[in-house]
């Protein structure tokens, strides 16, 4: 959060003051007809996401509420921007709870679901590489490299060794590892098993497409983006989703990168950046707003006390 605060800042402050000033003057000139209407697209998208989920839930015998799946699914998003990639963690866990489901199993079934999209993110990149050009991508997100040495790098190794020898060598911990990863596999299994396969594509291609069209709705808001073709819009989604991927939300680097994309393509810097930083707020808005709600509206607690009594439970038996 704070790397990307200081990147939000970073930008504002690169800005020229004519610059700066355009951009609470396209908040007020926006066509929120079409800023409202995107928004709406990326609702259905993300609830397109949740039906789709019940897809990969089927070849496990479960069937769980439609409700529970939208709201499990916005609050990974919404935990997406404190921790990086925890939403992932969380989506699964709140369903889980709220169903009564085995975790590792419904995990699974995130993960199957992420294969999906990982293989439609590398579709559309390297089909706007092909329209473009890989250097064109490559230097719109490129970025400086740190110096020094890679501490995290040695911590994160440091601790992956450590886990492997506590699996080596502690019986119950690697029985307990052995049986959550059979139960994970069973839920990754599911996109091969599953029988709706069909139904499964469409959706899947119907929430790609939904990503692209709310920026083109999004631009259709914003004077003088009207005319914004597909080669501007196929890069500046392929490195928005960069800076989502690097940064919690694309807090700070997604206005960057969607910036650079524009001016390459010979927009005005001030109007680009307007664009960039408006397309952000909205989008981040809704997704809080409605992941704070899906937080209350779910109506689950993880107590302290929920885990003491499930351990003891465990004991029990």
């Amino acid at each position: 959060m704070g790397i990307g605060i200081y990147l939000t800042y970073f930008f504002y402050s690169g800005l020229e003051p004519d610059q700066k000033k355009e951009i609470p003057v396209a908040f007020a000139n926006a066509n929120y007809f079409w800023v409202l209407l995107s928004v709406l697209v990326a609702w259905l998208g993300h609830m397109s996401r949740a039906y789709r989920w019940k897809f990969l839930m089927e070849p496990l015998g479960y069937s769980p509420k439609l409700s529970s799946m939208y709201h499990s699914t916005m609050i990974g998003y919404v935990l997406n921007f404190t921790i990086p990639r925890s939403g992932e963690i969380a989506r699964p866990g709140f369903l889980a709870k709220k169903e009564g489901l085995p975790f590792d199993k419904v995990f699974g079934t995130v993960v199957a679901e992420r294969i999906i999209d990982v293989v439609m993110l590398l579709t559309i990149t390297f089909s706007t590489w092909a329209l473009v050009g890989k250097k064109v991508i490559e230097d719109l997100t490129k970025r400086d490299e740190a110096s020094g040495p890679p501490y995290l790098l040695y911590a994160i190794l440091g601790f992956g060794i450590l886990g492997i020898l506590i699996f080596i060598f502690s019986k119950k911990i690697r029985s307990f590892v052995l049986d959550k990863l059979k139960g994970m596999w069973e839920g990754i299994k599911t996109i091969f098993t599953m029988k709706k396969r069909i139904p499964f594509i469409l959706h899947t291609l119907f929430i790609w497409i939904s990503y692209v069209l709310l920026m083109w709705l999004m631009a259709q808001g914003v004077d003088g983006m009207e005319d914004i073709g597909i080669k501007e819009l196929m890069v500046g989604f392929v490195v928005g989703a960069a800076a989502i991927t690097i940064t919690p939300g694309g807090i700070g680097l997604y206005p960057i990168f969607i910036t650079a994309a524009l001016v390459y393509f010979g927009y005005d810097k001030g109007l680009a950046s307007s664009f960039s930083i408006m397309s952000w707020v909205v989008q981040t808005i809704f997704l809080v707003v409605a992941g704070i709600y899906s937080l209350y509206a779910i109506n689950i607690k993880f107590s302290n006390a929920e885990v003491k009594d499930q351990l003891e439970k465990k004991k029990t038996k």
